[in-house]
């Protein structure tokens, strides 16, 4: 089951997923797609995966598709959140560059020391990015 929530805001229109995309849910994530793409009107297009617990082959495709046709990923579950970056990762252009790099980074250095300079440099950079989001997975408390 996936139950879909759609919020417009001024400058953008939010999905929110709950459940499970699977082959059975993905016609009803791609049906409320077209019907929000076609009231975008120069907004941005954010997804919140927060309450997806289960994504199958053909979720992923789905995701991989909605990613190419321009939506952000506002949040991810924990167990989705290794696919999106993944995801995010092989898009071409600065977003995938800037990730890659922020990742090498992070993650080289803060998984060894959690107190070295660098790590707090990265928790504060990931404390001002939107709730949720870390491309590196960081823990930020």
């Amino acid at each position: 089951m996936l139950r879909i929530l759609v919020f417009d805001e001024p400058y953008s229109v939010k999905l929110r997923l709950e459940g499970k995309l699977t082959d059975q849910t993905v016609p009803l994530l791609t049906e409320r797609w077209a019907e929000v793409r076609s009231r975008l009107h120069g907004r941005k297009a954010i997804i919140d995966l927060g309450d997806v617990d289960e994504v199958n082959e053909a979720g992923r495709r789905a995701l991989a598709w909605l990613l190419e046709s321009g939506v952000k990923v506002g949040y991810a579950h924990p167990n989705v959140r290794p696919f999106i970056e993944e995801l995010v990762c092989s898009q071409p252009g600065p977003p995938q560059l800037a990730a890659r790099i922020w990742k090498r980074l992070h993650l080289g250095d803060c998984e060894e020391r959690w107190d070295s300079a660098i790590c707090q440099l990265c928790r504060r950079i990931c404390s001002l990015l939107p709730s949720g989001f870390c491309p590196c997975g960081c823990r930020t408390n």
